[in-house]
């Protein structure tokens, strides 16, 4: 018994597989770069507000 069917033993069965490779790495790099850019904005807003209300202290 074996896990594959024979219908999966045609040719060109490997770009299917490219394809999904691809379309899967793309993804995970594009959703990693989206995180990347959520965290850095989050800093900048949060180093802003740090700014802002040493400024209205005048600590700073």
């Amino acid at each position: 018994m074996t896990l594959m069917a024979p219908v999966g033993m045609q040719e060109g069965d490997e770009t299917d597989w490219a394809v999904v490779v691809g379309v899967a790495l793309v993804a995970e790099i594009g959703l990693l770069w989206g995180a990347a850019c959520v965290a850095l904005w989050r800093r900048r807003i949060a180093l802003g507000r740090a700014a802002s209300k040493t400024a209205e202290d005048g600590t700073g």
